[in-house]
């Protein structure tokens, strides 16, 4: 998680909602990121831009991160349902994702810690 937490620290002190996808190999090693802003509440990405990428990398895992400029590090509705599906299609293709961080400033949660991936 510490590792995680330093690769998209950068996301923290964005003034709009920005997504950042980490595509691991099967030792963890970073092979590419994609970047996306977004609005100042909303950022759209796709399930199949991200399997895309995946499969462009030959990636095995995936590390989803995204913001909320509002500072709080609660997920939404939105991002458990996204994270879930993400989750789900990328299984199709024998990809893991990971993790999903929702960061806030200094905070950030974990959709993984939290049982949702």
């Amino acid at each position: 998680m510490a590792e995680a937490r330093a690769l998209f620290a950068g996301l923290g002190g964005a003034g709009v909602e920005m997504v950042a996808v980490a595509y691991l190999d099967p030792n963890r090693r970073l092979l590419g990121m994609r970047h996306v802003a977004g609005g100042r509440d909303q950022v759209a990405v796709s399930i199949r831009r991200i399997a895309a990428d995946a499969l462009t990398f030959d990636a095995v895992g995936v590390v989803m991160a995204h913001n909320h400029p509002s500072g709080d590090a609660t997920p939404s509705a939105r991002d458990l349902a996204f994270t879930r599906a993400l989750a789900a299609g990328l299984r199709t293709l024998e990809v893991v994702l990971l993790d999903h961080l929702v960061i806030a400033g200094e905070r950030v949660t974990s959709l993984r810690a939290m049982g949702v991936v």
